[in-house]
């Protein structure tokens, strides 16, 4: 009859092996509460973006209203309806223009007229975060835009 071989003693004592499984435990239970939280910010998020570009949508509009009063309004007359320049709350030259060509004829002004050029890039006053804001005042008057087919000619 074979003889029994001694078993090794154990490789590491049974107290660093529980040690060690509280921290493997630890570990899950993290990587669960990560993965959770991972699914709960993508469920969010698509709201969140939302609500921040509706939030500064009105927020630019705002500070455009103003930067138009204070900046052009002399010429383009208060609430864009035309003055000694052309009407920019009409539905004609709001549907004909992107918000870039805005951005482009209010950052470098139109040659041949009196519009100047008013970013700081072309000797102008405003940075190109204002021209944005402007822009964006300007698109905030489109769906309530008169027809004024002579807009470029202004208020007479």
């Amino acid at each position: 009859m074979p003889r029994e071989r001694p078993s090794p003693p154990p490789f590491e004592p049974e107290s660093l092996e529980r040690s060690l499984d509280r921290y493997l435990v630890a570990g899950l239970v993290f990587m669960a509460l990560l993965i959770a939280g991972f699914v709960t910010y993508k469920v969010r998020e698509p709201t969140l973006r939302s609500d921040a570009a509706a939030e500064q949508q009105t927020t630019y509009r705002d500070i455009g209203s103003q930067l138009f009063e204070t900046n052009c309004s002399s010429c383009h007359g208060k609430g864009a309806v035309g003055g000694s320049a052309p009407v920019l709350d009409a539905k004609e030259f709001l549907k004909a223009t992107s918000d870039g060509q805005i951005q482009n004829i209010v950052s470098g002004g139109v040659s041949g007229s009196d519009m100047s050029a008013w970013s700081l890039a072309y000797g102008g006053t405003l940075t190109d975060e204002q021209v944005r804001q402007l822009a964006t005042y300007l698109r905030s008057l489109e769906p309530d835009a008169p027809s004024v087919p002579a807009w470029r000619q202004g208020k007479r």
